[in-house]
């Protein structure tokens, strides 16, 4: 890890990574290594600074300091007088060779296995204006997981925060430009791409699990990292003009999966369903396979290497790679008569038409997607139903709504509220659009005002939503 200077520098280099437990720290200078230790992670980084500086003032002249993470590298300087400043190189450079594993043991976490420079202690290291010193925040540790920043305090969001969340600041990261993070469904997991290029996975707990360079820049990529299943498994998948590309939760490398030309890859059911005008294909390895529709049925969502399939009026049709097929009955609410016919497929859920019990109308009911029983649903004027749009997004957990109509999959009580255009379900609330004004509507109706200038939150990361500001994410706390 040492080297006697970068190329053109002539500086001798110190090179710092503090172990995962912040309890410790190597210092690596002229070949020479050194352990340091503390208390708290405070302690840790000043001892490891002190290090450096004090190297700085034996031999008389700066140090650089080569801080490390999995997003990159930053270059600092330790003068002989004891100031810790940024060097005229700090920017981030392009990504380091990676950390090479511990052969100590294997089945961990990444973050057993190597040792890595914690992000905040690194970019935290500024000059004060006119001050001379390190910042302060760096010696007070970096946030942690249950909102607090090293004891010192939360740090504050800087701007408004959504309905239902504070605004104080729980972890943050930087994102590639024109870049949005993904959170899984269940919320244990957060994918985003970082300034380097390089895919991120955190877990609830604010952590990172592994980092890993993509296979093209980040502007090549269409949309922000989705999870899915895939290969028996969780995994993300980004999506290119012509592949896409998996990486499993659990690590690895990616598998590529070339895309037909003038296909649509779908992203409404647990995996990926691939369309083109006459065919359906789901990602199976290396390659898609077809699912072949039976009759006149149209392919709506994936789910492992199954495709549903549904006809207007009538029962949908499971169909898998191997031609095996499972048919499915929708099974009339009690609140309603005849059938009018199937809207759509999203996640677990069959959205069906119904000709309402009494009176004029529709009843938009939900439907389990595997035994066809009514989940739940509301009368509604069809008028209110005119130019939505089938999207994943408000399909949570603990809430869904396919258009005005928003619904408690737990107890099956839905509310209507008319011209509500949903955009994602985050907790028990739905964020969206009415009358052309941010709100966030739970599952009673109820509508609630989004501030001014608060982002709508990207998804639910254990009980911290993730919002995004420019090209940095937030996780904040609810209230």
């Amino acid at each position: 890890m040492s080297r006697a200077s970068r190329p053109g520098q002539s500086r001798p280099t110190a090179v710092i990574v503090i172990a995962p437990d912040e309890h410790s720290a190597e210092i690596v200078i002229e070949g020479q290594r050194r352990l340091v230790t503390g208390a708290a992670p405070k302690e840790t980084r000043r001892a490891a600074l002190d290090v450096a500086t004090g190297y700085a003032a034996r031999i008389g002249q700066p140090v650089l300091v080569d801080a490390r993470d999995a997003n990159g590298y930053w270059l600092l300087l330790a003068t002989p007088d004891g100031v810790v400043r940024a060097a005229d190189e700090a920017e981030p450079a392009a990504a380091p060779p990676p950390v090479q594993p511990s052969t100590a043991g294997k089945g961990g976490s990444s973050r057993g296995r190597v040792l890595v420079i914690v992000a905040a202690a690194v970019l935290a290291l500024v000059l004060l204006a006119g001050g001379g010193v390190v910042a302060t925040r760096l010696l007070s540790g970096p946030a942690t997981a249950d909102g607090t920043e090293g004891g010192d305090g939360a740090a504050a969001l800087g701007h408004p925060a959504p309905p239902g969340f504070d605004d104080t600041v729980v972890f943050d990261a930087p994102l590639a430009p024109d870049t949005r993070p993904g959170v899984s469904r269940e919320g244990d997991l957060l994918a985003y791409t970082d300034p380097d290029d390089r895919l991120n996975l955190f877990g609830a707990d604010g952590e990172r699990r592994w980092a890993v360079d993509l296979p093209a820049g980040s502007g090549e990529f269409l949309d922000a990292p989705r999870f899915v299943e895939y290969g028996g498994g969780t995994a993300i998948v980004l999506e290119t003009a012509d592949t896409l590309w998996f990486w499993p939760t659990e690590g690895g490398a990616p598998t590529s999966v070339g895309l037909p030309t003038d296909s649509t890859a779908m992203y409404v059911g647990d995996s990926v369903l691939v369309r083109t005008a006459e065919t359906a294909f789901v990602p199976v390895g290396q390659e898609l396979v077809e699912v072949e529709p039976p009759g006149e049925s149209a392919p709506l969502v994936a789910d492992g290497e199954r495709v549903l399939n549904a006809v207007v009026n009538g029962p949908w049709e499971w169909v898998d790679t191997d031609g095996g097929s499972e048919e499915v009955h929708a099974r009339r609410p009690q609140d309603a008569g005849e059938m009018d016919g199937i809207v759509t497929a999203l996640r677990e859920y069959v959205i069906v038409r119904w000709e309402p019990l009494r009176g004029e109308g529709v009843h938009l009911a939900f439907h389990d997607r595997e035994d066809g029983a009514a989940v739940g649903g509301a009368d509604i004027d069809p008028a209110d139903l005119e130019g939505v749009r089938h999207r994943s997004g408000p399909i949570g957990t603990r809430v869904v709504a396919y258009g005005p109509v928003v619904m408690d999959p737990e107890s099956g009580e839905a509310a209507v509220v008319p011209g509500f255009v949903p955009e994602i379900a985050v907790g028990d609330q739905v964020f969206g659009q009415l009358d052309g004004a941010p709100v966030a509507v739970s599952a009673s109706g109820m509508p609630s005002d989004v501030p001014e200038g608060a982002a709508r939150p990207e998804g639910l990361l254990g009980d911290n939503a993730i919002v995004v500001h420019g090209d940095h994410l937030y996780a904040i706390p609810s209230q």
